[in-house]
């Protein structure tokens, strides 16, 4: 049955190239362009690693992390959306590149290889009665300059000023004047130092010496697993689940999680942060020095994290980190073992806190941003009920009609599903209403930073935790055609989109098909609805399927294609079974169940035969096929 139902679509497959066709996921070939260059930049990174130009590596990568921050704010996409798995795998592979060859030795520190040299070679004539108005006895000094120009150009050694007069020919010139040139080993470690990025985190007024001889400071290794786990006791003024582990797991737990674990060291809970890594502990209470995890960040070991630099690390949170452990390091939540929440996670615990007028308060500011991102100088019409709060550059009496029909179809919703809930939506749910084509794409360009296909004339955007909670629509009219469905009908189709998102995440088919499907119970004489059955099968008809429960997966249909399809096939359920019955199917799928484990569990049949029996189901012409 299904093979003879299915070898008639003998078109060309398209799954491969509609899986980036979902409305809510996609990005644009100008910005897929741009991510494979920072992919591409960053393998051009290797190189300055063999040569050890750990200076210059460091800051290519930091450059193309803020690059790709801004790309990803840009695009509007989440941290972990899938588009960037390539170029981040290739950003942690020269990021543990640069980590492993500077780990073995090659990074250079100012108070472990340049200060000596200072002291024994320079101090002597750039000191208090400096020469050319040249101090050297301090690295403040040295920062400063003589009297015509500063010395050094960081992460440029042969520019630099300082090298130049280390190794001109030109005795007249060469420094030290008058005595013996420094060696070469001496001018490898000046130059290196330099070309690492000149950098100095201690005390600039200190002098050469004392700071050569606080590099000679043995700095232990504590064995991995002895740091003790003490809680608190209620007298530190900083807490570790409040003050340090929130942006420890957003930053630090980019490369130290429970995947990638780099140098054998993960930040994901209390007691595998107190383990340590390959390098032994990395906190032992009350001892900065001996905290291996506060020299990194602090600078005074090689490589600084995180990956070479400070990004991530606010100034708060690493003077946080130093009274955290000066005051024994201890702990406050409940479980050491249990792995510490993820940023989503706990942005959802926050939001579960929040007050109706808490949650309404912020829908407001979120949707008046979101305003001012498309019309930035143009201020809407408002409307407020209890359901929704409407905006648009529609006429208020227009507004007013909008409302109407919005508040007709939530209550429709509310007494089909018998939901007992205060406000179907947190906050409320916003509404914006776009009186011209331009408008609706203006906001999907500056809100999601995508393009729509002109078919697309509204979308939903609402998610299980509520921080997103709106839907866009243009207004088409009055006037339902085959091509248009008229205004009614398309926020009824939206507003049901985002009553289903509720609950989670659903495949678009069914989101979209239960909006058009619940549409055409109340609107059966709609011409555009009316269409959907043809659309539906030649849109089968053009496709290739090799399975048939293929129908069911998310991605096998663009967005063009997906309305007549889950129309179809959400009309097609609720006939099979019934209204409670689709309601299970919609929990079994928002509790992360496959469509077939779904559908084996509520239709007592698997998801090829219900396909089969789907597509037996609509007009002939989805049988006919192409000769």
């Amino acid at each position: 049955m299904r093979q003879r139902i299915f070898s008639t679509y003998v078109c060309s497959l398209m799954l491969s190239v509609v899986m980036v066709g979902s409305l809510l996921a996609a990005i644009t070939p100008e910005q897929k362009k741009e991510l494979k260059e920072i992919g591409l930049d960053a393998i051009k990174i290797g190189p300055l690693v063999a040569k050890k130009k750990f200076g210059e590596a460091a800051t290519a990568i930091k450059g193309l992390e803020d690059r790709l921050s801004n790309f990803i704010s840009g695009a509007g996409i989440k941290e972990n959306d899938p588009a960037l798995k390539t170029v981040r795998a290739q950003l942690e592979k020269v990021k543990s590149l640069l980590e492993r060859a500077a780990a073995k030795g090659g990074g250079v520190t100012f108070e472990k290889n340049v200060a000596s040299i200072f002291a024994k070679k320079c101090v002597e004539c750039h000191s208090e009665e400096p020469k050319a108005g040249l101090r050297l006895d301090t690295f403040e000094g040295l920062e400063k300059g003589g009297n015509s120009r500063g010395l050094i150009i960081p992460g440029e050694a042969e520019a630099s000023v300082l090298i130049q007069r280390l190794i001109t020919p030109e005795e007249e010139h060469r420094m030290p004047y008058g005595k013996e040139p420094l060696s070469e080993k001496e001018i490898e470690s000046i130059a290196a130092w330099i070309g690492e990025g000149a950098k100095f985190d201690g005390d600039k007024t200190a002098t050469m010496t004392t700071l050569a001889k606080s590099a000679l400071v043995a700095k232990p290794i504590v064995p991995a697993g002895k740091a003790p786990i003490v809680k608190e006791t209620g007298k530190e003024t900083v807490h570790f689940m409040q003050d340090i582990m929130p942006e420890m797991v957003d930053t630090c737990g980019r490369c130290h999680n429970d995947t990638q674990k780099r140098s054998g060291f993960s930040v994901m809970s209390f007691e595998k942060l107190m383990k340590g890594g390959d390098s032994g502990a990395v906190i032992v209470a009350g001892s900065l020095e001996n905290s291996r995890l506060w020299r990194l960040v602090n600078g005074d070991d090689t490589p600084v994290m995180p990956a070479g630099n400070q990004t991530g690390i606010t100034r708060k949170w690493y003077d946080n980190l130093k009274t955290w452990i000066l005051e024994g390091a201890k702990f406050d939540g409940a479980d050491p073992k249990k792995n510490f929440p993820s940023q989503q996670d706990r942005e959802a615990a926050a939001l579960a806190k929040f007050t109706p007028e808490q949650w309404l308060e912020r829908r407001k500011k979120a949707s008046e941003e979101e305003w001012k991102k498309t019309f930035p100088n143009a201020e809407p019409n408002r409307r407020e009920s209890t359901e929704f709060l409407i905006y648009g550059d529609v006429s208020d009496e227009r507004l007013g009609q909008v409302e109407k029909w919005a508040n007709e179809q939530a209550e429709y919703l509310r007494q089909t599903f018998k939901v007992k809930d205060a406000s179907l939506w947190r906050g409320k749910l916003a509404v914006f209403v776009f009186k011209e084509r331009f408008g609706y794409e203006e906001f999907n360009n500056s809100v999601h930073r995508r393009e729509v296909p002109r078919e697309v004339m509204g979308h939903s955007q609402v998610n299980s935790a509520m921080e997103d909670a709106y839907i866009a629509v243009q207004d088409i009219g009055d006037t339902a055609t085959e091509t248009s469905p008229g205004m009614q009908v398309n926020l009824m189709e939206n507003v049901t989109s985002a009553f289903f998102k509720r609950g989670g995440p659903l495949p678009d088919w069914l989101v979209r098909g239960a909006g058009l499907a619940i549409a055409h119970q109340k609107a059966a004489g709609n011409p555009y609805l009316a269409t959907m059955p043809r659309l539906a099968s030649k849109t089968l008809q053009e496709s290739n399927l090799t399975d048939p429960e293929l129908i069911f997966v998310e991605g096998t249909f663009s967005p063009v294609e997906t309305g007549p399809i889950g129309c179809t096939l959400v009309e097609f359920l609720l006939k099979r079974g019934n209204l409670h019955q689709f309601g299970q199917f919609v929990q079994k799928l928002q509790s992360g169940a496959t469509a077939d484990a779904a559908i084996k569990a509520i239709y007592r049949t698997d998801g090829n035969a219900l396909a089969s029996l789907y597509v037996a189901a609509l007009p002939s012409a989805a049988k006919k096929g192409k000769k």
